[in-house]
């Protein structure tokens, strides 16, 4: 399967390796990723522009994507140009080990890794354990299947209304008082609460309550 994809992509798009301007994208398309990929191999539908500058400057228009067909703008001086690219990206993403109920709190065992094309895959693909762990399943999934951010939803720790201890920490000081919950929250988010006096704060959610540094 591999070998099939590999050589699709080599016949359909114009893969080029030695040009400076390649290895620029290439780069570029790699600073989308968190953690270094297995391999990113890049296509081009026509064939690379020919620059006046050795160091142009680039920006990916659709930076929500981190592979398939995409766009790069390649600024230089003072023109612009536009490249069509295809990424083909391989590496891990995460796979339910066993079957998971709804409503159940994702842990480490009940996740695995599996190698792959991330490319043929839904955006939405996690690649990251850490992403998934302590997250809610939404939905039942089954043994073997892809997990996605969309049959996920996060473990609130503080749900909107909910009362809140708040914390607000000074120099020289520390009060302690309460208030209601303005957004969901988990561990070490940004929350906002209304305190009983009607002031409206922001500060971090933490196992102790929200900590609030008033320096």
């Amino acid at each position: 399967m591999k070998l099939i994809i590999g050589m699709f992509i080599l016949f359909s798009c114009h893969i080029v390796l030695a040009n400076p301007l390649s290895k620029q994208v290439k780069d570029l398309i790699a600073q989308q990723f968190s953690h270094k990929p297995e391999a990113i191999t890049i296509g081009y539908a026509n064939d690379i522009p020919k620059l006046s500058c050795d160091t142009p400057t680039l920006s990916l228009l659709n930076k929500n994507k981190p592979w398939g067909n995409m766009t790069i703008s390649v600024q230089c001086d003072n023109k612009k140009r536009f490249m069509q690219i295809y990424v083909a990206v391989s590496g891990h993403y995460l796979i339910a080990k066993q079957p998971i109920t709804a409503g159940s709190v994702i842990t480490e065992d009940l996740l695995d890794l599996k190698f792959g094309w991330l490319d043929k895959l839904p955006s939405s693909v996690i690649l990251n354990k850490s992403d998934a762990i302590n997250h809610i399943a939404s939905r039942n999934i089954n043994q073997n299947e892809t997990i996605k951010t969309a049959i996920l939803q996060k473990n609130w720790l503080v749900k909107v209304g909910q009362m809140v201890k708040v914390i607000i920490d000074g120099e020289d000081y520390q009060v302690t008082t309460n208030g209601k919950a303005l957004n969901n929250a988990i561990l070490d988010d940004k929350i906002s609460v209304k305190l009983d006096s009607g002031n409206i704060i922001e500060g971090i959610l933490t196992n102790q309550g929200v900590i609030i540094f008033n320096k």
